[in-house]
């Protein structure tokens, strides 16, 4: 059990720093569409993002590591890569819906905070599937 939970840590830094990664390539090429002057298509890609997000969350939440036969490393490292992959796509909808609400309505700290909350309880629900 101690070794999943180590891959699962691994995993997760993994994503923090893909996501790090990913933030200001995203956040530049935003700034420099014509996103940022057009409300209604920010607006738009907003609502598309949410649904990819929502489409994520539900992957990753209706995944359990209860079914996962974690004696064979292809099943372990399998659901490990299936989490990763959800976790990333919530991970970068979250990076675009930041960025086009700042477009919408200028910087609010709030939404920056319930963000990352969210991010935080995906985080985890994957530690705590696995624990269960």
């Amino acid at each position: 059990m101690q070794k999943i939970i180590k891959e699962n840590i691994i995993k997760n830094i993994i994503l923090l720093i893909l996501l790090a990664l990913a933030y200001f390539p995203i956040q530049s090429y935003l700034v420099n569409s014509n996103l940022i002057s057009d409300e209604a298509s920010s607006g738009n890609i907003l609502v598309a993002t949410s649904i990819i997000a929502v489409i994520a969350c539900f992957g990753n939440f209706a995944f359990t590591y209860e079914r996962v036969n974690t004696k064979k490393n292809t099943h372990k490292y399998l659901a490990h890569f299936t989490t990763g992959l959800l976790m990333l796509i919530i991970g970068i909808s979250l990076i675009f819906t930041d960025i086009l609400i700042s477009f919408i309505m200028g910087k609010f700290i709030l939404i920056d905070m319930t963000l990352a909350l969210l991010y935080i309880a995906c985080v985890s629900y994957d530690f705590w599937d696995i624990l269960r």
